[in-house]
């Protein structure tokens, strides 16, 4: 009897045991080789890659519960039709032909192929939850000129945003949390990314950045390759690393979300590459959201301690807290002293008597 290879083994509700096994998954996944370093690491750098993934799955299982026979080696059959140039029609035909799977199991089966590969939220599963719409494709092409033209419409490359704005060194996710007050969620699908939500007061943040590199290097990936990088781009906008060094906030974010901590090492950018005529995939959104920013006035004492987005007010803000301090100080030490002198007045003059 012919042994099954190890990804025909487990299925889709059960998590990939080695390291090994999950680069092997990868490598199907993004045509790319993984080098031995990545290997031996790829529990911390791919870590949230997979917790999405298998989120993903038990989602798509609400929807078809027959997903639980599925293998992981099915799924990356069907990664494999997705990348061949054909229509969804044709794709859905084949794959019921070829994996015998019932037609909801084989729709389910698409959409969850293409939104794990694509880390966008394609079609609709119970209990997932995404703050923009959802990617319809019902029919046409995933790989080619209509897969195009759907990301397209969903980072619109025309952007509405015409005037000046200028992208400080101070312009980071943790001056927006302490200045600004906006949250910043984090999220795995694309099409969230930079999305302000709950009346401006959140922040959306794609930090799958170990994903996009893959994207990067695959001969087969329908992502553009400017909106892979300009993603990249933004994150290491919002999450610069310091004298070299990992992002230290989002390096206590890292550690409590289980985010991918490679979000936190992007190259730093400099003064030009920081102008916003630079972007064109995330020019609106970052627009808006550095209006909401400069419009955010300070509602605590933290705050206020930590805005110095315009300097000269800043120091005179605190150097008129420090004169209010001094000039308490020393009106307590001279309130003391007077009562003292009073006190030693009075002793005096009983010891006279």
């Amino acid at each position: 009897m012919t042994e099954k290879p190890p990804l025909d083994v487990y299925t889709l509700l059960q998590q990939l045991p080695s390291p090994a096994l999950r680069s092997d998954f990868l490598s199907e996944l993004f045509d790319a080789r993984l080098d031995t370093f990545a290997v031996q690491s790829i529990d911390k750098a791919y870590e949230a890659f997979f917790s999405r993934y298998h989120t993903l799955c038990a989602l798509a299982a609400n929807k078809s519960p027959e997903i639980e026979n599925v293998t992981h080696m099915q799924f990356l059959r069907v990664i494999h039709y997705l990348k061949t140039s054909a229509p969804r029609e044709c794709i859905l035909a084949v794959i019921r032909d070829n994996e015998i799977f019932s037609d909801g199991l084989t729709d389910t089966m698409v959409d969850l192929a293409a939104a794990t590969w694509l880390m966008l939220s394609i079609g609709k599963f119970p209990g997932d939850i995404s703050y923009d719409e959802p990617v319809v494709w019902k029919e046409g092409y995933l790989h080619t000129t209509t897969a195009i033209s759907l990301i397209m419409k969903t980072f619109p490359s025309d952007p509405i945003a015409k005037e000046t704005v200028k992208l400080p060194q101070s312009f980071t996710a943790a001056h927006l949390e302490k200045i600004g007050g906006i949250e910043i969620r984090w999220t795995s699908n694309l099409a969230d990314h930079l999305l302000l939500t709950d009346d401006d007061t959140k922040l959306m943040l794609f930090h799958q950045v170990s994903i996009l590199g893959l994207h990067l290097v695959s001969g087969s990936s329908p992502l553009p390759k400017d909106l892979i990088d300009e993603t990249i781009r933004t994150i290491s906008l919002l999450l610069p690393p310091v004298l070299g060094e990992p992002n230290p906030w989002f390096q206590k974010k890292q550690q409590r979300f289980k985010l991918d901590e490679n979000a936190g090492v992007c190259k730093r950018l400099n003064s030009s590459e920081r102008q916003i005529d630079k972007f064109m995939f995330w020019r609106d959104r970052l627009v808006l959201l550095k209006r909401t920013f400069d419009e955010a006035e300070p509602r605590t004492i933290s705050q206020l301690y930590h805005d110095d987005r315009k300097k000269a007010q800043w120091l005179t803000f605190w150097v008129a807290v420090l004169v209010f301090i001094m000039t308490v100080f020393f009106g307590v030490i001279q309130s003391v002293a007077s009562i003292v002198q009073a006190w030693a007045s009075v002793k005096a003059l009983r010891s006279q008597d």
